[in-house]
């Protein structure tokens, strides 16, 4: 399962995410959405989760949850459409 996090702060690194996620589950992979230009955080970012009662933990116990003084919006990630 892929889960969408958003409202990071710029200085917020994965491994602050795999630690915060960690609490609720396994995560495998954390990816921040990073501008091509500088580098810097785009301000969101994706958690990998082997399972889909992990990634409902996940969900459920971050969304809402403050991070580095971000209030973070989680939900599962939905597959990108053509434009």
């Amino acid at each position: 399962m892929k889960i969408y996090v958003n409202n990071l702060t710029s200085d917020t690194v994965e491994d602050d995410i795999r630690k915060a996620f960690g609490a609720f589950g396994e995560v495998e992979r954390v990816n921040i959405a990073r501008s091509s230009v500088d580098g810097t955080s785009r301000g969101f970012g994706f958690v990998d989760v082997a399972t889909e009662a992990d990634g409902r933990a996940m969900i459920s116990g971050m969304n809402g949850s403050d991070l580095m003084g971000h209030t973070l919006k989680v939900n599962q990630a939905r597959r990108k459409t053509g434009k």
